[in-house]
């Protein structure tokens, strides 16, 4: 598609999503156009669906998700000038707020909101702690050389600092003050609470209420909480000081207001739901690591269509500040070889031009591990393509689990990532990435496509 294409496309997107006057916001992440509308009942997203261009849909309550693939910030573009939208600037039209309800669902869409911003920095840097590893453990590299103490820090500070990243996509995303926001995570890494937790001591005290010294470095909770409630002291005090006095007085109220009650409330509570979660998943891992592995590769892809893949993020990178390593990463890596091997099938056994130019292009993202073009062009569309990639992902997620494979760092789950997977049992890695595009290739070259009923 040419560069021309994308107007048209937006104005088709724009006009069958009800018009401009029917979109709220608008933005997009890796391969999604994320649309927020005011009426459902005026999006024809079933014709959305059938644009060329355009891979498929999903609805996520009042926002539409139009997958479009690797050149949405392209089309994003394009759509804000037709749309007359600033980029990644919400229209504040507060719409149905009343009717909004807490719940499980909320809480994951909010986890997966706040954590997409920062998930590229983590994966950079977590391929860096990587190739870290390697050159020192196989390349003789000294650990102590300049060069590896640069490439560590560089390796280290997205995890290390990453209350600050949090703080900062927790802010655009409540709509509050991000300096505010950046102050209470430097609250949470200040080097008295730091020196506090590395000197394994238990608490100091605030008016005889214990403030506990917990590992905050590398969390994501307790900043998320805080912040939360954060928009609210901070909008509550700028109602009610006079404008000529809120430059000073309210930045300076909300700091004495939520410095103690994140110390000594929201972040102890939020490290122990963390740690709980944490503890949760690690508890049923410890059951049995090979039913887990099939459960997670198998599954993988059902997950990415949810959005539930980010808000599991928490509880991978729980693993890494708790651990120094996790075992969730490579699981769901085989989910997405499997998707590839599968992919690569369909290109090859295809018939239809258009089906063999699908599985092509899927197969490629899938491989570097961008999963949603895959999954709305061929996982949903073939049932063969479907089975072969949950066996092919189980398979390999078995594998997994019985030897132990293990991510160092938090990374996107492809095989771009194998860097980080490189510990005593990598092998188990490969061979699981191995089997599970194999499995799933097999299988459909196998059992065939039904090209005209599916």
């Amino acid at each position: 598609m040419v560069k021309k294409d994308y107007t048209e496309l937006s104005k088709e997107i724009l006009d069958l999503a009800g018009g401009k006057e029917n979109i709220t916001r608008a933005y997009h992440c890796i391969t999604r156009l994320r649309l927020n509308v005011k009426d459902k009942g005026l999006v024809k997203a079933e014709d959305i669906g059938k644009l060329t261009g355009v891979t498929g849909f999903q609805w996520n309550a009042n926002q539409l998700q139009v997958i479009i693939g690797q050149h949405v910030d392209e089309v994003y573009k394009d759509f804000c000038k037709v749309a007359n939208l600033t980029e990644e600037t919400k229209i504040e039209e507060n719409l149905d707020d009343s009717k909004k309800k807490f719940g499980i669902n909320t809480i994951f869409q909010t986890l997966a909101a706040v954590l997409l911003p920062v998930i590229p920095a983590l994966a950079g840097a977590g391929m860096i702690k990587g190739i870290s590893t390697i050159l020192t453990s196989y390349c003789g590299v000294d650990p102590a050389s300049t060069f590896n103490v640069v490439l560590t820090m560089a390796g280290d500070c997205a995890f290390y600092f990453l209350p600050f990243l949090v703080a900062w996509s927790s802010a655009k995303h409540f709509e509050t003050n991000t300096g505010m926001a950046l102050s209470l995570a430097g609250v949470l890494l200040y080097p008295t609470m730091t020196a506090g937790n590395a000197a394994g001591e238990a608490a100091m005290s605030l008016f005889g209420l214990p403030i506990p010294f917990p590992r905050y470095f590398g969390s994501t909770i307790p900043i998320i909480m805080t912040v939360w409630i954060l928009s609210y002291v901070y909008k509550y005090i700028n109602k009610w000081i006079p404008k000529s006095l809120r430059i000073v007085f309210v930045p300076m109220l909300v700091l004495l207001i939520m410095t103690p009650l994140t110390l000594i409330c929201i972040g102890p509570l939020a490290m122990y739901i963390s740690t709980l979660l944490v503890g949760l998943f690690n508890f049923l891992y410890g059951l049995s690591p090979v039913i887990a592995g099939a459960i997670i590769g198998g599954s993988r892809l059902f997950v990415v269509m949810t959005g539930m893949h980010l808000s599991l993020s928490t509880i991978a990178l729980g693993n890494i500040a708790e651990m120094g390593y996790d075992w969730l990463l490579p699981m769901n890596t085989m989910g997405t070889l499997a998707l590839f091997g599968a992919c690569l099938a369909v290109w090859i056994k295809a018939k239809k031009s258009e089906n063999k130019q699908i599985g092509a292009s899927t197969a490629i993202s899938a491989f570097i591990g961008i999963t949603e073009p895959g999954i709305y062009g061929i996982f949903l569309k073939f049932k063969t393509a479907m089975l072969a990639t949950v066996v092919g992902g189980a398979v390999g997620g078995a594998i997994v689990g019985l030897f132990g494979g293990r991510a160092l760092a938090y990374v996107n789950s492809c095989i771009l990532s194998t860097p980080v997977f490189m510990t005593d049992n990598f092998w188990c890695v490969a061979v699981g990435m191995l089997v599970s595009a194999v499995v799933a290739f097999a299988m459909v070259m196998t059992l065939g496509l039904k090209e005209d009923k599916e």
